[in-house]
């Protein structure tokens, strides 16, 4: 039976960096998962899944915590096994790496182009929020010293390799304000994908905080970068020309393209296999775990036999009540006329917003609608 999903792998909880707005920290704390996933865990994970869907096409998303605190040497005994799964059993495996970038020296880049050819699109995704000023405001080693050297030294590192990179970027207080000074530094940083996403930490009533910002601000600011992407596009060439997410699912789903991002797509959660250092599996890291365990926590998987982990794979939704919790929120969605562009959007973020305030949420809705309409307007009058 063929199997083609994300498998997000935490290998570690911990981090270096102390961002003022971390959700993991916020959300679960600093005591979640104190414990590692060491590389035989690992490893025996991924022979399992193999084993059990020969056909199967698996990107296993490195993600934390940060996951460069493991050694080079457990990324490369990874990328050995999935080598060795790839040839001996056909499957189609593939390695993706989200990093903070302070740790990723040349010992690490070698093992990544070395097993280029494994790493999806050849491409490392490395967060960054902006210019230093930006970055430093919110982003900051443990001990309270700024990360912004070493983020830029492992993008030199492997801007100089045969590597390709992108970038991830929290939208917040810090940086809402300044889209002009992000496009022109992201775009000077010479990746070639930029992902933007807000952050909409708040009080229980619904109070932004923590470098929180409204879902208006968050519109308002895309659709600034839209027409700055615009304005740019023409100077770019098609080489070199810079994809921003949320703004390439939008145009996708204008034009009836193939979209990636869950968030733009009708199905959710359920494509997705999100395993922590202890072994458990959720659907996504994005559910908050206290409140929202029936909803999206599966099983463990140390704990599970093989014929349950290959229901749990194929059907995750099934072991939780999920489905419920989809039908819920997706259901006033489908008379929206923008659900076809829009698709739901994060409807763990819709229901965290509902259940502290209606209105939020309502503006959710409005600053979806805000920037979907802003888009398609250009979009439809450069096509007229």
């Amino acid at each position: 039976m063929n199997l083609a999903k994300t498998i997000v792998i935490k290998p570690t909880m911990n981090c270096n960096l102390r961002c003022g707005y971390c959700y993991e920290f916020l959300r679960n704390g600093t005591s979640y998962c104190k414990s590692d996933m060491n590389i035989e865990q690992l490893t025996k994970i991924a022979r399992r899944v193999a084993n059990l869907f020969p056909n199967s096409k698996i990107l296993w998303m490195f993600h934390g915590g940060e996951p460069l605190l493991q050694n080079p040497r457990y990324f490369e005994k990874f990328a050995d096994c999935i080598r060795e799964l790839n040839k001996s059993l056909g499957v189609y495996h593939r390695i993706a790496l989200q990093t903070n970038a302070t740790l990723l020296t040349q010992e690490y880049v070698d093992i990544f182009e070395k097993n280029a050819d494994l790493l999806s699109e050849r491409i490392i995704s490395i967060s960054i929020d902006g210019t230093e000023n930006i970055n430093d405001e919110t982003r900051h080693f443990s001990n309270g010293t700024s990360p912004y050297s070493k983020i830029l030294n492992g993008i030199e590192t492997v801007k100089k390799s045969s590597l390709a990179f992108s970038t991830i970027s929290v939208i917040g207080t810090h940086n809402v304000k300044k889209a002009k000074e992000i496009f022109d530094f992201i775009k000077n940083l010479d990746s070639n994908l930029c992902k933007f996403v807000p952050c909409y930490n708040s009080d229980k009533d619904g109070n932004s905080e923590k470098y929180g910002i409204r879902p208006l601000e968050f519109a308002n600011f895309m659709c600034e970068m839209f027409d700055y992407w615009v304005h740019n596009a023409p100077s770019q060439s098609k080489e070199k020309r810079l994809i921003i997410e949320p703004i390439a699912s939008i145009i996708c789903n204008l034009s009836k393209a193939t979209v990636t991002w869950c968030e733009y797509r009708e199905e959710k959660c359920s494509n997705f296999t999100c395993i922590y250092p202890n072994g458990e599996m959720w659907l996504c890291d994005n559910f908050i775990h206290e409140s929202m365990k029936e909803t999206a926590y599966v099983k463990n998987i140390f704990d599970v036999g093989d014929s349950e982990l290959k229901e749990i794979l194929l059907t995750p939704e099934k072991h939780c009540s999920f489905n419920d919790f989809y039908e819920k929120m997706m259901s006033p969605c489908r008379n929206c006329d923008i659900f076809e562009y829009c698709k739901g959007g994060c409807i763990s973020t819709r229901y965290e917003m509902q259940k502290k305030s209606p209105e939020l949420h309502e503006e959710y809705c409005e600053a979806k609608k805000l920037l979907i309409n802003h888009i398609k307007k250009a979009v439809e009058s450069a096509l007229s």
